[in-house]
């Protein structure tokens, strides 16, 4: 197992990437912190895991639009936790609009929760990864953070900073060995994903959407010590897209 005795935590946890992530992580003998807004949901993907692969998983609900919401919760996580070893920042929204369309409320909300929150997160994991000698920190990207995005300018700009603040995290920290990666995702099945126009999908070179598990995997590789000499790197699963 590649994750044994490794205490993660991910936001957004309990659907989509992320519920992919914490499964696979299970998988390789993590025990699972999952940050979520929906209670029942949350809970019952950590009921899952715990059956399932015999780890531990314990559910706090945050809401990501709420910077004083999001304190509590880590405050609260790191008087109980004294080990944290992976961080994934992975939960967020995708707004659908142009410079013009979006009004100033949804441009903020975007960057409230795919930007702040990450930041605010972070904050409060690093000193425990510090205290503890390591860690390994992924954030989640997107192909839309690496190229232009019809009709998703906020998103495709907040997924650009969180880019740029893991290469500047990665050199920040790598002295203390606590490496920081970017998983950028393509097109993924997933329920952000339900009304995806077909003509984009034929776009993607090897036409067809990424399974989450696929996103997964390349999680497990960015948590582990299999990438032990990675930290501020991208690393990009989307099937072609921005190869072309």
């Amino acid at each position: 197992m590649k994750l044994k005795n490794k205490i993660a935590i991910v936001t957004g946890g309990n659907l989509g990437i992320g519920e992919a992530i914490a499964r696979e992580f299970a998988r390789e003998g993590a025990q699972l912190i999952i940050l979520g807004r929906n209670i029942d949901r949350g809970t019952n993907v950590c009921n899952n895991l715990s059956s399932e692969f015999g780890v531990k998983a314990e559910f706090f609900q945050t809401d990501f639009n709420d910077s004083k919401a999001i304190i509590k919760t880590m405050e609260e996580i790191t008087k109980k936790y004294t080990k944290i070893d992976i961080l994934v920042n992975n939960a967020g929204i995708a707004t659908s609009g142009t410079v013009e369309t979006l009004d100033e409320e949804q441009w903020d909300e975007i960057f409230r929760v795919n930007v702040k929150a990450p930041y605010l997160i972070s904050k409060y994991i690093i000193p425990v990864m510090r205290e503890n000698g390591s860690g390994s920190i992924i954030n989640i990207g997107s192909s839309a953070g690496l190229v232009g995005a019809w009709g998703l300018h906020a998103y495709s700009a907040t997924k650009g900073a969180i880019i740029q603040l893991t290469k500047s995290m990665a050199a920040e920290y790598a002295k203390e060995n606590i490496r920081v990666n970017a998983l950028c995702p393509g097109a993924t099945a997933t329920p952000l994903m339900d009304n995806v126009d077909q003509e984009f999908i034929k776009m993607i070179p090897m036409q067809r959407m990424a399974n989450p598990m696929e996103m997964a995997k390349g999680a497990v590789f960015l948590a582990s010590s299999d990438s032990s000499y990675m930290t501020g790197s991208n690393l990009v699963i989307d099937g072609g897209f921005t190869a072309v």
